[in-house]
């Protein structure tokens, strides 16, 4: 119940006017319902134990990081040291010297020896001794034979009458010529080699003395042999 502020006539709550003497009674204030924002909150996620940076990560692992880093590096520098050193790739050449005489040259190792050799049928031939011990010599005579092939013939049964085998007969190429490399097995066990180079009348011949094959087939020998220039 409510009174009239004029009257004091008891009214109902609802009452718009005093019934007694016709005051209008203030409409109520009505309480506006409080609006709910249209913005939603998003849940805020917090990081757990488990969800940890890259940089946590890092910093966590740094020991193993380190040394995942540091054996990948030991290997890097074993490749690069082995290659360096490995004695299968190049292969150090000595220097070389350079014979010459007057229309003919080749080179051979420096650490090759001058030595006194005896020929008789070449008086002027040039003897070299390698590190194997492994005779080397060179000499060149005019000869009356038309071909390479006959001197060749001539050379093989000259050896099968003093007991020698023949191991190899062959046309290699040198100087842009056509040559013949002969190898013999000699009565005493020894090996022989001839190669041969013939030009305009004149026959230059490497001869080699060994006591195998392999002695008188080195790298060295055929780099010189394969040196040998006719000007």
């Amino acid at each position: 119940m409510k009174k009239c502020p004029e009257c004091g006539n008891p009214s109902y709550d609802g009452a718009p006017v005093c019934g007694n003497c016709g005051f209008k009674f203030p409409k109520p204030k009505v309480a506006a319902p409080k609006e709910e924002t249209i913005f939603k909150k998003e849940p805020i996620v917090r990081k757990t134990s488990s969800s940890e940076s890259t940089i946590d990560i890092l910093k966590k692992n740094r020991l193993l990081i380190g040394a995942i880093l540091l054996i990948t590096l030991i290997v890097i520098l074993g490749i690069v040291l082995t290659g360096s050193n490995d004695k299968s790739s190049p292969i150090q050449v000595s220097g070389l010297n350079e014979y010459k005489q007057s229309d003919f040259s080749f080179k051979y190792p420096e650490n090759w020896k001058n030595v006194s050799g005896n020929d008789p049928d070449h008086s002027g031939a040039k003897f070299f001794m390698d590190d194997n011990k492994t005779l080397i010599e060179f000499y060149n005579i005019t000869s009356d034979s038309t071909s390479l092939k006959q001197i060749n013939q001539q050379r093989i049964e000259y050896a099968q009458q003093n007991g020698s085998y023949v191991e190899l007969v062959e046309t290699v190429k040198l100087d842009g010529r056509n040559g013949s490399n002969i190898i013999l097995e000699n009565a005493d066990g020894d090996y022989t080699r001839y190669v041969s180079m013939f030009s305009d009348g004149k026959l230059y011949v490497f001869k080699i003395n060994g006591e195998s094959i392999n002695s008188i087939t080195t790298s060295d020998i055929n780099s010189m042999i394969n040196s040998a220039d006719i000007a």
